[in-house]
C-alpha cells in the first residue's frame, strides 16, 4: 500500500509524496516517534509552549519548517526519512503537514 504526505509551505507552495512500503517500513511507530524526538533535539530546536510540554505534532510542523525548500524539491534522502517517521509516529496512511495553517 501506498501512503502520501503533502507539505504546505508557509508560502502556500505545496508538495505531494508517495511513500511505498519499503519507505515507511525503516520505523515502527515507537521508533518514528523517537526518531523525530532525537532530530528535533538535534536540530536545536524549542517547545513553542510556555509551559515546557512538547506534543509530537509540534515537533513535526517545527522539523517541517526547519527544512529548507530546496530539499523538498528534488527529495532529499534526509528529508524523505523524516516524511516516513512524521507519517509512522501520527499512525496515518496520509499526512497533511502544513505549515501556512501551523497544523497537521
Amino acid at each position: 500500500m501506498d501512503h502520501q504526505v503533502s507539505v504546505v509551505l508557509k508560502n502556500g507552495e505545496r508538495y505531494d509524496f508517495s511513500l511505498g512500503a519499503d519507505d515507511i517500513s525503516a520505523f515502527d511507530s515507537a521508533s518514528a516517534r523517537n526518531w523525530i524526538g532525537e532530530a528535533f533535539v538535534s536540530a536545536g530546536l524549542e517547545t513553542p509552549n510556555p509551559m515546557g510540554k512538547m506534543l509530537l505534532i509540534d515537533q513535526i510542523l517545527l522539523l517541517a519548517q526547519n527544512v529548507k525548500p530546496s530539499d523538498y524539491d528534488p527529495l532529499t534522502p534526509d528529508t524523505r526519512r523524516f516524511l516516513c517517521a512524521a507519517l509512522q509516529a501520527m499512525g496515518r496512511p496520509t499526512l497533511t503537514i502544513d505549515l501556512a495553517a501551523y497544523k497537521l
